[in-house]
């Protein structure tokens, strides 16, 4: 009964949104997710062009720095560790990195679809046009467009790069054939985070 009773609300709900229309912040992160994955600007095909522009390549500067002396004294300690541990110390950092993943990804989702109503917002009262309508104005909206778009590349060329399933599977094989106890423990830590 349970199980039919979940199948009919499923398919009324199902109907309901066929017959209705996609709401206008929906459709532009739709359409923004679509563009940002999609299409590679004709810049990018240049060999030598940095995609490190923006906010993203100072964000990705700073965490260098401070992630590189870190990352060295824990591959040491990790290396000492015995096979058991591995996996544990791997479980961990899988359960703690899919967590930080669906929180960042919900928070940036709820972040953006701010923005996008209180631009909305200032467009209808008219402040953005009175920005629009003087050169300082214009040339302000230029670079903020600007930067805002390498931005938005430097991350689109990263997510495409690091999550190509063809770079993943390679990644997944070479470390599986240097430490499978930590790779193993970190996709169990990963699965777990995803689901509880």
């Amino acid at each position: 009964f349970f199980f039919w009773l979940t199948m009919t609300k499923h398919h009324a709900i199902s109907n309901s949104l066929q017959s209705t229309t996609m709401p206008p912040l929906r459709s532009f992160l739709l359409l923004l997710t679509l563009i940002s994955l999609s299409i590679a600007p004709a810049h990018s095909q240049q060999r030598n062009y940095n995609h490190d522009g923006g906010l993203w390549g100072e964000v990705k500067r700073a965490a260098n720095t401070i992630a590189t002396p870190v990352e060295k004294v824990a591959h040491e300690r990790y290396d000492k560790l015995s096979d058991r541990g591995k996996f544990v110390a791997g479980a961990a950092f899988g359960f703690g990195a899919s967590r930080f993943a669906v929180c960042t990804t919900v928070n940036t989702v709820k972040t953006v679809g701010a923005a996008y109503i209180a631009f909305e917002a200032l467009e209808y009262a008219g402040i953005l046009k009175e920005a629009r309508s003087t050169k300082e104005g214009d040339a302000i909206m230029a670079k903020t467009r600007d930067y805002l778009l390498r931005t938005a590349d430097g991350i689109r060329c990263d997510i495409r790069t690091n999550l190509n399933p063809n770079a993943v599977k390679e990644r997944i094989d070479r470390n599986m054939k240097r430490d499978k106890p930590g790779t193993t423990g970190f996709g169990t830590g990963a699965f777990l985070g995803f689901v509880l």
